[in-house]
Formats: structure tokens, C-alpha cells, sequence
């Protein structure tokens, strides 16, 4: 619903808002390029990959902070993903934080 919001109000206010000439793209779109969001215990957002876009996600456990899955973050994720292809599953857990840090496919730092 907000990036939706967020998309109209650009569209139909930019002109006015002085925004016009420094924001190009609309805020969904800067929002997919730019914006990542962790979870460690999501049903319903993992049930709107689609909207949010797998490619923003990635999968936490937040140890060792009392609001969290641990110990039992792994079964946790799988219960929660079990729905998933496999390959979104390893988009979420491993690749977009490989791919956001710029990590090897090892999960190593470049050059390390």
C-alpha cells in the first residue's frame, strides 16, 4: 500500500512539490534499487514476496537479542518458507546479502 500511495502522490504532485527535476523515477522504483528489509519471523511479508520483491529480503535471526527465532531460528525459517521455491529460500538467506555486500559466492569479502 505505501509504495503504491507513495507512486500516486509523486505522479499527481511532483509538478507542485518542487520535486519534479531531482526525482525522476518514481518511489517504487527507488525503493526496489535502493531498499532492503530483514525478517526473522514474517509470515504475512513472505506470503507478499511479490509486492515487496524477493530481491529486497533477506532472512535474520537477530542473536542474541531477546526478540528473536533463537535457538530455533533455522526451523523457524524453514517453517516459515517451506512454501517457497528453493531458489527464492537461497535468495533470502544467502544471496541478496552476498549480492548487497559484495560478497563471493563463499559469503567472503572480495579479495579476502
Amino acid at each position: 500500500y505505501i509504495l503504491e500511495r507513495a507512486d500516486v502522490v509523486w505522479e499527481e504532485n511532483r509538478a507542485w512539490g518542487g520535486v519534479a527535476d531531482k526525482v525522476h523515477r518514481p518511489p517504487s522504483e527507488l525503493f526496489a534499487d535502493h531498499v532492503y528489509g530483514c525478517f526473522f519471523d514474517d509470515a504475512f511479508g513472505l506470503r507478499n514476496l511479490d509486492a515487496i520483491g524477493v530481491g529486497n529480503v533477506l532472512y535474520e535471526t537477530d542473536y542474541p537479542h531477546s526478540d528473536s527465532t533463537w535457538p530455533k531460528s533455522r526451523e523457524v525459517g524453514e517453517a516459515q518458507m517451506g512454501h517457497l521455491a528453493p531458489d527464492v529460500v537461497d535468495r533470502i538467506v544467502r544471496g541478496n546479502a552476498i549480492d548487497l555486500l559484495g560478497l563471493t559466492e563463499d559469503g567472503l569479502w572480495a579479495g579476502a
